[in-house]
Formats: C-alpha cells, sequence, structure tokens
C-alpha cells in the first residue's frame, strides 16, 4: 500500500508494458507507409491522394490509442 496525493491508500499495481505500445506504434508507421503506397497507386487525382494520406494517418493514429487503452483495460480487468 502507498498513499497517494489525496491522502488515500491505494495498492501499487503492476507496470504498464511500454515496449508493447511502442511496438504497436512502430508498425502503425510501416504500416502507413505501404499503405501509402499501394493508396496513391490507386488514385489518380493529386488531391485526393493527400486527403486519404492524412485521414490514412489519422486513422492509424486512433488505432494504436484504442489499442493502448485496451491493453489497459485488460490490465485493470485481470
Amino acid at each position: 500500500m502507498t498513499e497517494a496525493l489525496l491522502g488515500r491508500n491505494e495498492m501499487v499495481g503492476s507496470r504498464y508494458p511500454m515496449w508493447v505500445d511502442r511496438v504497436i506504434f512502430i508498425l502503425a508507421i510501416v504500416g502507413f507507409v505501404f499503405l501509402n503506397q499501394y493508396i496513391w497507386e490507386q488514385i489518380s487525382s493529386t488531391w485526393m491522394q493527400w486527403m486519404a494520406s492524412v485521414g490514412l494517418a489519422i486513422l492509424l493514429l486512433i488505432m494504436t490509442e484504442v489499442s493502448g487503452r485496451m491493453i489497459q483495460m485488460l490490465r485493470v480487468n485481470s
């Protein structure tokens, strides 16, 4: 047990596996590179290519954030 900032006694849990989060983020970057090349080959309009690239980047960042939250949720429930 440890004392928190508000004077509560709380149990110290296990550490969050940051390496898993980093691996998922690196995989998202690698996935972006390959998926972005595929998207640019499929779309002929330059404007749409850039919009698809931005959308893909945002989607992959959201997916990495959701995966981190799921890991955190699974660790709390176990």
